[in-house]
């Protein structure tokens, strides 16, 4: 491993998603960097670079990307925004689908555009609640407690937020489930909470930033506040920050997981890592070291017996548990099915998502092979299957591991090597044909063809400890966002990441308090006019 002249790196970045990359990238090209390229590593413990974007490619599609962790980028954040253009991706706008859509809902079925009439929503509203679709339930019920809220830019609401009260009391103590409840009829929240598709947005959370989250998001019209995506894959990002940073002379070390760091008395940190491929530890000594990782990553560390062994324990110093304990991470689940034609278009459906209250909660329906430049025979199409979270994933658990693994069906444009998937996406058998029982059912056919191939990740395992993460009730997160990026003023530990960011769940938060860090801490310029205020 290379290091400086007296061997020490110079900055030890440590996790290979978006905050990682990010950071290494920018250390290592941006003009003002007082940190050579080369004294730059970057360690991750799998082998891959990217974090919670993994796209895959399923047997038979080569060129339908499938996404298994972030699928989209909201054109409203700046960063990476910024981003994308500066390393020349091309982006298309992300299919939202439409009024014919379904909701399967209480064992009912109707078009999402039949919201809109009382008659086929099965939930017993008020006077004031039918007609409304869930998202316009969310914003009635924040426009009672934040009135003007659907006129005010993300940034005024989050102003507004932060000084508001509700019942004599800082409105970030509430959380958004109690504020919603407050305002909305059991059944309309019910109603919200089921059509919305997630179980965790609506639950509780700190509603000072749950707020201005949700109305940034989930309530403006995909015209006004277009998504787009990344014909190549969204991993295809990091990929070439990651290619960039190694050609600038960074080093990127793989399947080197740090279980443990301490500070020695000339300020040095002495950093434990474990190889996975050789099958020992080793260490290495750093001058600055990044933790750009998730709260559950950051929590491993914490706990490794090895970080207890002296006075200079960085987890034991004051504020630092309480600080990482501001945030908790929520269980995500994708799982994408790949059948042999689209049989949904059938049906009307041809994007975005049909929403159900059953365990699959979301069904995306993107691409067919032979329309994105296969063999115009293969119809080989793509469907995510379930895109769940909260309580859902408990159903899921139990048939996770059960009985044998899906080894796929026979499909005429299925050969060789491409018709297995690495281990880390496996499904059992029985997980796979509930899936399709399900999606049977949600549609209202008698039958469909069977999936051919199955993928799976699950994003509540370990490192990650979650799909996402959300601020606890209570927490001032203007106060505890510029501490989290250096918790301890006296040490040369950084920390950044979606976890700690008012972008949870979003490429953009990871960015974000990358930003902060960099600016903030080592010296860099933003890179463009508005992003420091941005971050």
């Amino acid at each position: 491993m290379s290091a400086g002249p007296d061997g020490v790196i110079d900055c030890a970045i440590i996790g290979g998603g978006m905050g990682g990359v990010y950071s290494a990238w920018r250390l290592a090209t941006a003009p003002d960097s007082r940190i050579p390229a080369a004294g730059i590593h970057l360690f991750e413990m799998s082998d891959r670079i990217g974090g919670r974007l993994d796209t895959v490619r399923l047997p038979g599609m080569p060129h339908v990307p499938a996404e298994l962790g972030g699928m989209r980028i909201m054109t409203s954040q700046p960063i990476v925004m910024w981003l994308v253009g500066r390393l020349g991706f091309e982006t298309v706008k992300f299919p939202m689908g439409g009024p014919q859509n379904l909701a399967y809902l209480r064992g009912h079925r109707f078009h999402v555009g039949q919201y809109s009439d009382p008659s086929v929503v099965p939930y017993w509203l008020t006077d004031e609640e039918r007609g409304k679709s869930p998202s316009q339930l969310v914003v009635q019920a924040i426009e009672a407690i934040m009135p003007g809220a659907t006129k005010m830019t993300n940034a005024e609401l989050r102003a507004a937020c932060a000084a508001a009260t509700l019942n004599g009391f800082p409105l970030r103590q509430h959380g958004f489930w109690q504020v919603l409840l407050s305002q909305l009829s059991v059944e309309a929240y019910n109603l919200a909470l089921a059509g919305g598709g997630f179980n965790t947005v609506l639950t509780n959370w700190n509603a000072a930033e749950a707020i201005p989250w949700y109305m940034e998001d989930w309530s403006i019209p995909a015209n006004q506040t277009p998504y787009v995506h990344l014909p190549e894959g969204y991993e295809a990002l990091p990929w070439r920050l990651r290619d960039e940073f190694a050609a600038a002379g960074g080093r990127v070390r793989l399947r080197q997981e740090l279980i443990a760091f301490t500070r020695r008395q000339d300020g040095l940190y002495t950093l434990t890592f474990h190889d996975h491929d050789a099958g020992r530890d080793h260490v290495a000594l750093a001058r600055r070291l990044i933790l750009a990782m998730p709260r559950r990553s950051l929590d491993r560390i914490a706990e490794h017996p090895l970080d207890r062994a002296g006075p200079s324990e960085f987890f034991a110093k004051p504020g630092v548990a309480k600080l990482l304990a501001t945030v908790t991470g929520h269980a995500l689940y994708k799982f994408a099915l790949a059948y042999p034609h689209p049989w949904w278009h059938a049906l009307g459906l041809h994007s975005g998502d049909s929403v159900t209250d059953l365990p699959l909660r979301q069904i995306y329906y993107f691409e067919t092979e032979g329309k994105l430049g296969g063999d115009p025979r293969n119809s080989n199409s793509l469907l995510v299957a379930a895109y769940t979270d909260g309580i859902s994933v408990d159903y899921w658990e139990g048939v996770r591991h059960s009985g044998p693994r899906f080894g796929g069906r026979p499909n005429p444009f299925v050969t060789g090597a491409e018709a297995r998937l690495p281990d880390i996406y496996d499904v059992s058998a029985l997980m796979v044909a509930e899936a399709h029982r399900q999606l049977i059912e949600v549609h209202g056919v008698e039958k469909a063809p069977e999936p051919y191939a199955a993928a799976f990740r699950d994003w509540g395992d370990d490192p990650y400890g979650g799909g996402w993460h959300s601020w606890n009730i209570g927490v001032d997160t203007a106060a505890v966002m510029p501490r989290i990026v250096k918790p301890v003023a006296d040490e040369e530990v950084y920390i950044c990441g979606e976890s700690y960011s008012t972008y949870q769940g979003w490429v953009e938060g990871a960015l974000q308090t990358a930003e902060m860090m960099l600016t903030e801490h080592f010296g860099l310029a933003a890179p463009v006019d508005g992003l420091a205020s941005a971050a």
